[in-house]
């Protein structure tokens, strides 16, 4: 048995040529002959170029003969040659702890600027980071284009630009991820980074948060505001600047947290939910790429929870729509005539609550929290995206600065099954196929 530590001779051979024609077979059959041992290929294609590289360790006593069958293969077939010899480095027992594999994906709903990824590629080559391989995710007439970079990235402490043990040493995948999604804030693109394993494939339970995330609005604010529509011009003038100037405080900083919510949740005395309800779908927007989105991910087999403050009565109403399998939202107390009292049960659906939320559904579905995936922003939101093994913040007037795996400027959430490493014209047709509520 050949040693496998012993450096030996290595072929790399690129091809490249029209995609319509069949030459990569005809040309593994002209090396045949020749008893060669595949060691690597990779292919990709760009527009109507195909371009594939083999890897093969190289027989020299037969080098001068093999060559010239490459070449004459080039110019018979019009196919581009290009070869290299090259000494393979004998290989090492090396620790995968320190250098692991991370899938950085970027997208935008035209086109991703060349400014991004060369800024991109600048960031990485800092941190003397080497590419394994790039490709579009996204089909060329896709309503978004998707690209996913896979790197090998070292997550210890970086020690190449820093003095030891200075106290500005940093970790350099947290610096990584912080540049990378800072650079899709400046060039409104949505980026993410995260761990490229089986668990990047595996993803078992997707949480959304509602307001600002499915729907482009706060949701209890769109019931406050069915609840203005439905009024006399004289309570719905004073309910309108009542929400006004809690909303001033809450602006100020004055009014925050759970009492900023009860607050605007009195506003909702002796109205009926089911009155509100029949005005409901003419203020609800859903958010871009919402239903396709949700349509697609129960179609793959992945459960969908919606975890809100929202009123649950709307929360309730919103799952339905989307087909999604569970809803967590505040419940608002009714009186015997079944108008709201302003009051709401406990407990009340806020950061902490929303996280214990999480963590119980993935005990009742036997999954760790690795498996989930979060998609939300704002305060309330906070927690229950440091809990999820994959975060994916959107933009909207409160988002918070913390740590995340991705962040959505484009507001598309179709973005999330690119994530998933599912390619666009599958996306599509899974997104336009009917679910049954």
């Amino acid at each position: 048995m050949k040693d496998q530590n012993v450096a030996s001779s290595l072929l790399v051979i690129t091809l490249s040529g029209s995609r319509e024609n069949n030459w990569l077979v005809d040309f593994l059959w002209v090396v045949h002959k020749y008893e060669l041992c595949l060691n690597d290929i990779e292919q990709f294609v760009a527009g109507e170029i195909c371009t594939t590289t083999i890897v093969t360790e190289f027989s020299e006593d037969k080098s001068s003969l093999i060559v010239k069958d490459i070449l004459l293969f080039g110019h018979e077939n019009n196919v581009e040659v290009d070869f290299e010899v090259v000494k393979a480095k004998q290989t090492e027992n090396v620790s995968s702890n320190s250098n692991d594999s991370y899938a950085i994906t970027f997208s935008k709903g035209d086109r991703v600027p060349v400014g991004f990824f060369a800024e991109l590629t600048g960031v990485l080559a800092t941190h003397k980071v080497n590419l394994d391989f790039a490709e579009r995710l996204s089909e060329s007439s896709d309503p978004l284009a998707c690209y996913e970079l896979v790197a090998k990235l070292n997550t210890q402490k970086s020690i190449d630009t820093v003095e030891p043990n200075s106290s500005d040493s940093f970790d350099s995948l947290s610096s990584i991820r912080s540049q990378i999604l800072t650079l899709g804030k400046k060039y409104s693109v949505d980026t993410a980074i995260q761990r490229s394993d089986l668990l990047h494939r595996t993803k078992r339970l997707v949480a959304f948060d509602l307001s600002w995330t499915l729907i482009s609005n706060d949701a209890l604010n769109i019931v406050i505001e069915a609840a203005v529509a439905l009024s006399e011009q004289s309570v719905a003038t004073s309910l309108h600047a009542r929400l006004s100037e809690l909303q001033r405080l809450h602006k100020d900083g004055t009014l925050l947290g759970d009492e900023y919510y009860l607050k605007r949740a009195q506003l909702l005395r002796g109205f009926s939910a089911s009155i509100i309800m029949q005005k409901i779908d003419d203020l609800l927007c859903f958010t871009e790429g919402a239903l396709s989105l949700c349509r697609a991910l129960s179609k793959l087999g992945y459960k969908t929870a919606i975890l809100s403050s929202g009123p649950h009565f709307l929360v309730e109403h919103v799952k339905r729509k989307l087909g999604m399998d569970f809803a967590y939202g505040n419940i608002f107390e009714t009186d015997d005539m079944g108008c709201l009292t302003g009051e709401i049960s406990h407990p009340i659906v806020n950061a902490n609550r929303k996280a214990d939320l999480l963590q119980m559904l993935t005990m009742q579905e036997r999954i760790g929290l690795d498996q989930v995936i979060a998609v939300g922003d704002g305060p309330v939101s906070s927690e229950m995206l440091s809990l999820a093994g994959m975060a994916i913040s959107v933009d909207q007037p409160d988002a918070t600065d913390m740590e995340v795996g991705a962040h959505l400027c484009g507001k598309s959430l179709m973005t999330v099954l690119y994530l998933l490493g599912i390619r666009g014209r599958d996306a599509l047709e899974m997104s336009q196929e009917s679910f049954h509520s």
